[in-house]
Order: C-alpha cells, then sequence, then structure tokens
C-alpha cells in the first residue's frame, strides 16, 4: 500500500536537497506488527518518515540509514529478533522476526502502473527496481520466477528469494489502493475522507451542492465531484472494488445514490441514518424495482454502533472501521 504521508516527506526533502535512504521489510517470521513492503525514510538532516515496525526498531534503524547516506556503511540487510527485557538488544517485543533491506533511495524510482502489478526490487548487485505487469513479457531479470510473478498478480502478497541465476529479489504484489466514494459532504464526510486519506483509502466525494462540497474542505479527498449522484459514480467508474458511503441525510440525494451503488455492484454500500431512515430509503428503492436481494446489501445504519459514536468524528471513526472490515474481507 502506497503511504501518502511518507511520499509527501520525501517530496519534501527532495526539494530541500536532501538526499534520502530507506529501509525495506522484506521478510518476516512469527508475529510481526508490519507487512512485507513496509518502509522508513530518512533524510540527510535524521529526519524519519514511515515505519517497519510498531517503533521497536525504528531508532536503530536511523542511525543505520544515516550511516549509509554518510558512506559509513553499504547497502544490506539487517535482521532483527525478539527483545527481551532484561537486555538493552533492540528487538522485537512481539517475538516475531524481520529481516530490512537498506538502500540510498534513488532519484528517479519508478512509478506504480494503473491496475494490479509487482514491485521487483534486487537485493544486491546493481539494485535494479521496476513494476512488472500481467501480459508483458517475463522480465530477463527474473530468470524462473514467471510463476511466482503471476501469482502475486492474482493473490497479492509477498516474496523474497534467489531467482535461478542466484540474484536475490523482493517481490511485492501490489494492488490500487481501495476507494470510498462518499456521497453528501457533510459533516461527517468531512471527518470521514480525512481517516479514510490516512488509511490508505482513495476518497472521493459527491454532492451537487458546491457550496458544501468545497475543495477546501476536502483537503485529503482525491476529487470533489459536484454532479448529483448517479453522475457523480459514473463519473468516478464506481464498481464492485468500490465503497460507496452514502452521508447526505437527504432523500433527493440518498435514495439516488444508494440506486447507482446498487447498480453498479458496489462491493461495499453504507446509509447514514435511523432505523426509519433506512426503511423509508428501502421502500423508495423498491418502488423503482429494486428486490430484497439487492436491498439487503445496504447496511445501515452505517458503521460500527456499538462504538456508541455520536459527535462526527466519532461517526466517521465506526464507519472507517466497517469499511477495514469490508477491505480486508471480514465483513459477512
Amino acid at each position: 500500500m502506497k503511504d501518502a504521508a511518507l511520499e509527501r516527506a520525501t517530496a519534501e526533502w527532495r526539494a530541500a536537497g536532501e538526499p534520502v535512504a530507506e529501509a525495506v521489510l522484506v521478510r518476516t517470521q512469527h508475529s510481526s506488527p508490519r507487512r512485507p513492503g513496509a518502509r522508513l525514510r530518512v533524510d540527510g538532516a535524521g529526519r524519519m518518515a514511515g515505519g517497519v515496525s510498531m517503533g521497536c526498531v525504528e531508532n536503530d534503524l536511523r542511525e543505520h540509514l544515516l550511516a549509509l547516506l554518510a558512506g559509513k556503511r553499504g547497502p544490506g540487510m539487517v535482521h532483527y529478533g525478539r527483545a527481551f527485557a532484561e537486555s538493552l538488544e533492540v528487538g522485537l517485543s512481539c517475538g516475531g522476526e524481520i529481516d530490512v533491506w537498506l538502500r540510498v533511495l534513488p532519484e528517479e524510482v519508478p512509478s506504480a502502473p494503473e491496475g494490479r502489478s509487482v514491485w521487483c526490487l534486487e537485493l544486491g548487485g546493481a539494485g535494479r527496481e521496476f513494476y512488472w505487469q500481467p501480459g508483458e513479457a517475463p522480465p530477463e531479470a527474473l530468470p524462473g520466477l514467471e510463476g511466482r510473478l503471476e501469482a502475486l498478480v492474482r493473490a497479492g502478497g509477498s516474496w523474497t528469494g534467489v531467482d535461478a541465476g542466484g540474484t536475490g529479489w523482493f517481490l511485492e504484489g501490489v494492488a490500487p489502493e481501495p476507494r470510498v466514494v462518499v456521497v453528501g459532504a457533510s459533516p461527517i464526510a468531512v471527518a470521514l475522507s480525512a481517516l479514510a486519506a490516512r488509511a490508505g483509502w482513495r476518497v472521493a466525494v459527491v454532492d451537487p451542492r458546491r457550496e458544501w462540497a468545497r475543495a477546501e474542505r476536502f483537503p485529503d479527498a482525491e476529487a470533489v465531484i459536484h454532479e448529483w449522484p448517479e453522475e457523480g459514480l459514473a463519473t468516478v467508474g464506481a464498481g464492485p472494488a468500490d465503497a460507496v458511503a452514502v452521508l447526505a441525510h437527504d432523500e433527493k440525494l440518498d435514495v439516488p445514490a444508494l440506486a447507482a451503488a446498487l447498480r453498479a455492484g458496489c462491493g461495499y454500500v453504507g446509509l447514514l441514518g435511523s432505523r426509519g431512515t433506512q426503511e423509508a430509503r428501502k421502500a423508495a428503492l423498491a418502488a423503482d424495482g429494486f428486490g430484497p436481494d439487492a436491498l439487503s446489501r445496504i447496511r445501515g445504519p452505517i458503521g460500527m454502533k456499538e462504538l456508541g459514536g455520536v459527535e462526527p468524528e466519532e461517526i466517521a471513526v465506526g464507519i472507517l472501521a466497517e469499511l477495514v472490515k469490508f477491505r480486508r474481507g471480514r465483513l459477512g
């Protein structure tokens, strides 16, 4: 998953003329708080962004990365194991083990293409780095790993190992960041946009009311679209991989938004409002020809109610929690 905050920090450091070094989590064993592919970066001034654990090893990695930038060490692997309470050794309190690859971040790094791909990073040698997509010829740089690449595209995940030519590689399946389309520029929508973007979601806000849907209210949104819901969801290209959060609390927007989301087969469709509001909106959709199976796909009242949120920010937390369950296949 792309870390927007990490990329912003890196761009700021580059603009200031600072060199940047990077630590990439390439292998985990047993329990680990982060998945392979997580990254920590440090600039020449010692500023840090990102992370490969929950803070257990970052300070030690910072020293390694600063030494790398100063020419006091070269690129290479660092291993961390379990930390014991009675020792001062750096390690993981969760009992896991991780391997982290250190490198100077090149001035030009490839951008992830649209659609699914595999990020390929050479561990050693020239430090080659590129993305591979389905349909492309198997890269000559990865002899014997064609099947591995195809599996990572299909199922995601990562792999660290050695190709048939004896070169070490880290391969990570990359999918587009998940997207949530928020209908209705309400205060809850403002809070949800910020939280969801922070959690790695692309956010699009749809609301024809320009006085509400102002770009400055949604600085973290990928797009703010001043269209009615049917046109807005079509503009975004919403489909089965997307979530739609209907937060307008206005029948004129709620009903067409729900209808458009159901017709597009969106994977998650949530509606703000009380039970009475839920029943009224479903009755309107039923009159429009939607059957029980379609109506049962609407999750409402939206969000995890057991959190008991009252303020917009609290309600947004409950919605984001439900979105995370949807993203991880645990919504039911």
